[in-house]
């Protein structure tokens, strides 16, 4: 791992590490090979954040990035991909107070998705009646 980047956090149990590089740019390095790559070129590879609380994740001192933290997009991505695991876990991180405006139109398709489960569904209609209240 280049000396240059620091360590913010570590994601799940995969050798894997959420960091900033010396220009302040987000970065996923790999302790087992010290290969690195921006979120947005392996999204999915954050995933095992969102087993954690929202507040542990996204309240981290980031003060040194120049570039916004990729909590959304790992939101945005877990809410659509093929895993019910990962879609409750993020809709968890919305029902506990993550911010979920930005998600209305993911929540909105969620609800409705025939393919996820009733579980799935019903919470992210909880979750879709909140978020339409005036």
């Amino acid at each position: 791992m280049a000396d240059d980047n620091r360590v913010v956090m570590a994601i799940g149990k995969h050798e894997l590490r959420l960091g900033l590089d010396s220009g302040g740019h987000w970065l996923v390095l790999s302790t087992k090979d010290d290969r690195h790559w921006t979120p947005a070129e392996n999204i999915q590879s954050l995933l095992p954040l969102l087993e954690q609380r929202h507040e542990a994740v996204t309240t981290l001192g980031t003060e040194q990035a120049s570039d916004p933290p990729p909590w959304d997009d790992l939101v945005r991505y877990a809410l659509s991909c093929w895993s019910d695991y990962w879609a409750g876990l993020a809709l968890g991180w919305l029902e506990d107070g993550y911010p979920a405006a930005p998600f209305r139109d993911t929540v909105r398709s969620l609800k409705d998705a025939p393919e996820r489960t009733e579980i799935i569904r019903q919470r992210s209609l909880r979750l879709w009646c909140e978020l339409t209240k005036p």
